[in-house]
C-alpha cells in the first residue's frame, strides 16, 4: 500500500508542477501589467502637471497684457464694460 501511496504522490506532483508555472507566469504577468499601468499614471500625472503650469502661466501673462491695455485706455475700458454691461442686461432680462 506505500508503493501506491507514493507513486500516487509522484503522480499527484508531477499534475501540479504544470499548474505550478502557469501560475507563476499568471503572477509574473500581472505584476508586469501592474507596473505597465503605474508608469503609464505617472506619465499623465506628470503631463498633466505640465500643462497646468503652462496654462498658469499663460493665465497671467494674458492678465498682465489686460492690466496693461486698461492703464493704457482706461476710458476705453470702462466703456466695454459698460457695453458688455449693457448686452447683457438686454438679452437676460426677460420680456412679456
Amino acid at each position: 500500500m506505500t508503493q501506491t501511496h507514493t507513486a500516487s504522490n509522484a503522480k499527484s506532483d508531477q499534475t501540479h508542477a504544470p499548474k505550478a508555472r502557469a501560475s507563476d507566469k499568471i503572477k509574473e504577468a500581472v505584476s508586469q501589467a501592474q507596473d505597465n499601468v503605474q508608469d503609464a499614471a505617472q506619465t499623465v500625472r506628470d503631463t498633466a502637471v505640465e500643462a497646468v503650469g503652462r496654462g498658469s502661466e499663460h493665465a497671467q501673462t494674458i492678465q498682465g497684457e489686460f492690466d496693461s491695455a486698461v492703464r493704457r485706455n482706461p476710458t476705453l475700458a470702462v466703456l466695454g464694460a459698460f457695453g458688455v454691461g449693457m448686452f447683457l442686461g438686454l438679452a437676460l432680462t426677460k420680456r412679456n
